[in-house]
């Protein structure tokens, strides 16, 4: 047999795919529209809706899901229309594999065909309703279309039974339907007499189906006169029909995912009304009371429920209505049972009633001539409301207040609550409901509620935590076995307890009261050096304390003594020997927990963990009073941050309770990208898929081995901070980013180390930082943090692993340390006046943040297994298009690489988040981004630094050319390395650099800081010969210069003349290609000489442009010291 879950994959395809193949379609609004597949037509009537994911035909009146549609088009049965379209969308077919011997074999095929034969009758009731043309099939229909819509009607095929059976006999046998089994389903019944005739008469009918869409059973309807005729019968139980068992309307709420909650109704009707205006949420059972089993169903699908009962006037003596009372009992076993219940309220029908006078009345006023109509008094009564009659549209249902459960009860019980005595059982009752409630959110509304209906919040808060105590009491009182044991125990101990306190035995008759307390033991917080445990300590006067002790303190005497007589009249008596005997007993008992270190993403137990709580499968499990987590897959979890014990310490835990998961704002993720992107534009994009790469920076790392920083750069008042602390509200809000210039680098290392897969920010970044913080900023990149030693554990250097995004705020651009610059997605912030519309979309944001947004950080965590899937294929996509965008660009690797994750994470959350942006617009941003960032960095490198210092150094006269420099040009060169020369097609100049020269120009060549400037200039040296215009090394000839920077003379006799000569050496010149020098770093070392005149001309603009002047070397040496020269 086919797997229920292969039918539920096949439930949820796109009903416009599976309707494409058989009939064009076209949009129209948020509906397809196509010629009716089912008959010949020239108008298209065929409608295809992928919000209810259902077809249907207006002329014809066919349609359904994709199953019902193919079973229809195919002429298959179900099972059959399941692998047709299983094999048509690649969806694997999955088989029950059980081993059954012969009566379960027989039993399966026993149920197969009773879904046939309840299927054939399903067709035999539709086509009454829809083809017969008599008087009774049109009353019938009359009757069904005014209740529901005509579509609504077919597509949940809503048929009708004719008022004589003898129709659908004949119909049976004309199938050959098994008789056993339409008996046996209920369709049949025998007579008297032993005629067999149809159960279903006169009724319009309405199909049962399972939570896979199979029909198993009907509820009928009566229309007709009798009144001595039950309005509404079900079938009978059968082997695939139990009425206890099912939920009217499952199979449609189920694939209502988006809801969140299911609407319960009373009945049947009801469903079907809600259904036919669009809340397909909606379901209901076939009786009155919900079992447990009917809630294990519902709890499959959701956790929130909301009740919609009735709202019938109470019966003579009665306090509420039967549909009040139903909702009263369902909802206390659903809150019970774990559910969020909510209730709406119908309001009540009010109706003008007449009633007669007595005779004396009328005789009293017919001296005044009043008529027989005005001898009735006139009162106001309650007629019944219900769902099927009150709402209509979905803006109906809207409209009708929506409270907690706990709440309506206990608005209901106190109205009738007459004396003190029913108060205080009301009191008892709703405390007992709020000990079930887990959300803390629900919670504190609830109370808050409670007391302005009743007392005050500190009363039902004592209520509560009177109401948990006694459940624990009762827990507590196990059978007469499990005492036994824990008396046995503590005789192992040489213990006993009374009243609260422990005694030993020491040989005497009576025995030595130990101390004035006892401690419960609640759980052992597990840790590998040094564990804590959870007491509840109870003292003889009735006192009670949570207390948290560490292994430490246990075993030291007066250690314990102070921290348990600091928390009031808690006092120990004996020495250690008895301590350890209380130990050894109480360890026995307890339970034990595990400490989550790091909130974030938890990779062990695959959670995300929150201040309060943690993200497991979807769901988010909020820890109780004392930061406990129960029941997760097996493990128990402790968060103390808001635990009660801690409760008044607003010193520790700060950014745990920072850290906490709430959802104040309500923003959808879409309002909210579109409101960030309208305010920071192109670089919001870039800014939140950076966000969710940090929610999913342990998948990238994996596969990347790094992970970029986000430098958010511009002036004040340009908006980066507040972009920075918009992201930081999916994690925490309300704070200030720490201050890089007063933050030192422990505390930096705590920041980023606190949690897994958040986000940190740092603001205000200098270039003029203390060069270790920017180190540690760098290693950032790579995950790692402060090298420290290891207390904990074997006393060795230890490297903290950073496992979280960073972004970094500043007005400073981080080119101090290029490495940290090409570390950076970097972007820029450059506008500093705005509109006062600007102005209001910014406040806006910014008070949307301030309430925090970790609800869509939920929302992005609930898509990790479909990023962890796509991921490495959406990786390597996006760096593949990148890469050839830029193939003909000099980018840094480093650059690129950072720039692909967002890009990649995007293209991997695109199919499953709602964003105003497309995968092509980042894109486009990110490769402006890219080689923005890139022209930064050439412009800011030690390269570029170099050549414009030089450029410097030549305009104030200090770097003279032939003594520091010379350009020549040159059609051959070799360097020395070279065995032949480089050929130019054409001149090229050449640039010579004297380097030891140059040298002494940077590293000034004195003081204490001699060794640095040369550690310096080699590094520069090395980066100078790794630049593609670098040719090699060659000797020329360069004027020496005195100290103060003018050339050197000798005068030599020559012919009896003294002839001045200039001094010369010829070191090994550093030769670069001048022309890439100057394409790329702008540098211009020519000069040319003009007069003060040719100055002027050239400023007032001459009409007349004159070609310029060759350039004329400047030099410090005059014509005929050039002339003399031996070069």
């Amino acid at each position: 047999m086919i797997s229920e879950t292969t039918v539920q994959r096949v439930r949820e395809l796109d009903i416009a795919d599976v309707v494409k193949p058989y009939t064009e379609l076209r949009r129209h609004g948020s509906e397809f529209f196509g010629l009716c597949p089912f008959h010949s037509e020239r108008t298209a009537s065929f409608s295809v809706s992928p919000a209810k994911n259902l077809c249907y035909c207006h002329s014809c009146r066919k349609g359904g899901d994709g199953i019902q549609f193919t079973m229809e088009k195919e002429g298959l049965d179900f099972y059959g229309a399941v692998e047709f379209l299983a094999r048509s969308h690649n969806i694997t077919i999955e088989y029950t594999r059980t081993e059954q011997n012969e009566e379960q074999l027989q039993a399966a095929k026993k149920r197969e065909a009773l879904f046939a034969v309840l299927s054939a009758a399903h067709q035999f009731f539709t086509s009454q309703l829809r083809l017969q043309m008599d008087d009774e099939a049109r009353a019938a229909g009359d009757y069904t279309y005014s209740r529901w819509n005509e579509e609504f009607c077919d597509t949940s095929g809503i048929g009708y039974a004719p008022k004589d059976s003898r129709a659908f006999i004949d119909y049976c046998k004309s199938r050959a339907l098994p008789e056993d089994l339409l008996f046996q389903s209920g369709l049949l019944r025998r007579s008297e007499d032993g005629r067999a005739y149809a159960m279903f008469r006169e009724r319009v009918m309405i199909p049962i189906r399972d939570r896979i869409g199979r029909v198993v059973a009907f509820t009928g309807r009566y229309f007709g006169k009798s009144k001595k005729t039950a309005k509404y019968m079900n079938s009978i139980n059968s082997d695939i029909f139990t009425k206890s068992d099912t939920v009217f309307g499952l199979d449609r709420a189920s694939r209502c995912r988006e809801a969140g909650l299911f609407n319960i109704v009373e009945g049947a009707p009801d469903v079907l009304r809600l259904q036919s205006v669009g809340i397909l949420n909606t379901v209901a059972t076939l009786g009155t009371a919900w079992s447990d089993r009917q809630f294990e169903q519902l709890k499959k699908h959701t956790r929130s429920l909301c009740f919609i009962p009735d709202s019938d006037p109470p019966k003579e003596g009665e306090p509420y209505g039967p549909g009040f009372v139903a909702v009263m009992d369902n909802g206390k076993r659903a809150v019970q049972l774990g559910f969020d219940v909510t209730v709406r309220q119908l309001p009540a029908d009010f109706r003008d009633v007449y009633v007669p006078l007595f005779d004396f009345e009328i005789e009293a006023l017919e001296a005044d001539g009043i008529s027989d109509f005005e001898r009735r008094r006139k009162i106001a009564t309650v007629g019944k409301q219900d769902a099927d009659s009150y709402i209509l549209s979905k803006e109906i249902y809207s409209s009708i207040e929506e409270k907690p459960f706990v709440v309506w009860l206990a608005e209901k019980r106190f109205a009738t609550a007459d004396s003190l005595v029913e108060q205080r059982k009301c009191v008892a009752e709703i405390a007992e409901l709020l000990r079930h409630v887990k959300d803390a959110l629900v919670l504190d509304t609830c109370i808050e509620q409670l007391a302005k209906m009743h007392g005050k919040v500190k009363l039902w808060r004592d209520a509560l935590t009177r109401s948990k105590g006694e459940a624990r009491q009762k827990a507590a009182a196990s059978p007469k076995n499990e005492r036994e044991r824990d008396i046995e125990l503590l005789r192992q101990y040489n213990l006993t307890i009374r009243d609260n306190c422990y005694f030993t035995f020491d040989g005497d008759d009576e025995p030595t009261r130990l101390s004035n307390f006892i401690l419960e033991p609640l759980y052992h917080i597990q840790d590998e050096r040094n564990g804590t445990r959870i007491f509840q300590m109870k003292n003889k006067f009735g006192q009670s304390r949570i207390i948290e002790l560490t292994e430490a303190e246990l075993c030291s005497l007066s250690t314990f003594q102070q921290r348990v007589g600091s928390l009031g009249n808690f006092v120990w008596r004996a020495k250690i020997d008895k301590l350890n005997n209380v130990k050894e007993y109480t360890y026995a008992k307890t339970d034990s927990a595990e400490r989550i270190r790091k909130l974030g993403w938890d990779n062990a137990g695959e959670f995300f963990a929150f201040g309060n709580g943690i993200l497991l499968d979807g769901h988010f499990r909020s820890v109780d009073d004392l930061g406990i987590i129960r029941d997760c897959n097996g493990h128990t979890y402790y968060i103390p941050a808001t635990s009660k014990m801690y409760r008044n310490n607003p010193e520790i835990y700060q950014f745990e309770r920072l850290m906490v998961h709430e959802n104040a704002s309500g923003v959808r993720l879409a309002d909210f990208a579109t409101k960030l992107t309208d305010v920071f534009g192109d670089n919001a994009r870039v800014a939140l898929c950076y966000l969710f790469s940090c929610l999913f920076r342990d998948i990238i790392f994996r596969r990347t081995r790094h992970f970029p920083i986000l430098n958010l750069f511009g002036e004040k008042g340009t908006g980066k901070t507040t972009l920075a602390t918009c992201l930081q509200s999916f994690f925490v809000h309300g704070i200030d980013p720490p201050n890089l210039g007063v933050t030192s680098i422990p505390a930096m290392n705590d920041r980023v180390s606190q949690a897994v897969n958040t986000l940190v920010v740092f603001d205000e970044y200098k270039n003029d930082l203390d060069v270790r913080k920017i180190a540690y900023l760098k290693g950032v990149w790579g995950g790692g943090g402060q090298t420290k030693k290891n207390t904990n554990t074997d006393g060795m250097a230890a490297q903290t692993i950073v496992s979280t995004g960073l972004a970094l705020c500043g007005q400073d651009k981080p080119t101090q340390d290029m490495a940290l610059f090409t570390r950076l997605i970097f972007l820029a912030f450059t506008k500093t006046s705005f509109t006062q519309e600007e102005r209001k979309k910014y406040e806006e944001l910014v008070a949307l943040c301030n309430m925090g947004l970790t609800h869509l950080a939920v929302e992005i965590l609930s898509q990790r297994p479909l990023f962890e899937k796509n991921f490495p294929q959406a990786y390597s996509l996006t760096k593949s298009e990148l890469a050839a965008r830029v193939k003909d660009e000099q980018l840094h690797d480093r650059i690129f690489g950072n720039w692909v994750i967002p890009l990649a994470t995007f293209r991997a959350l695109e199919t499953a988040v709602e964003l105003p942006f497309s995968y092509a617009d980042l894109f486009d941003c990110a490769i402006d981004g890219m080689r923005n960032q890139n022209e930064y960095a050439k412009e800011s490198s030690e390269v570029a630094n170099f050549w414009n210092d030089l450029q410097g150094m030549q305009t104030s006269g200090r770097c003279v050319e032939k003594a520091h420099y010379r350009i020549k040009y040159q059609q051959r060169f070799r360097a020395i390395s070279m065995d032949e020369d480089m050929i130019f097609a054409e001149a090229k100049p050449i640039l010579y650099l004297n380097a030891p020269a140059v040298s002494a120009l940077f590293s000034g060549g004195r003081g204490a800081n001699l060794t640095a400037n040369r550690s310096n200039w080699s590094t520069t040296l090395s980066y100078l010969k790794s630049h593609p215009a670098f040719l090699g090394l060659k000797q020329d000839r360069f004027v020496l210069l005195t100290p103060q920077g003018t050339p050197d003379y000798t005068f030599e006799s020559v012919n009896g003349q003294q002839v001045r000569k200039q001094k010369v050496n010829r070191p090994k010149a550093l030769c670069f290609d001048y022309s890439i020098l100057k394409q790329e770093f702008g540098l211009t070392l020519e000069t040319e000489v003009m007069t003060e005149t040719e100055e002027i001309d050239e400023d007032a603009a001459a009409v007349a442009v004159v070609a310029p002047a060759p350039p004329k070397p400047q030099s410090l040496f005059s014509s005929t010291g050039d002339e003399d020269a031996p070069f």
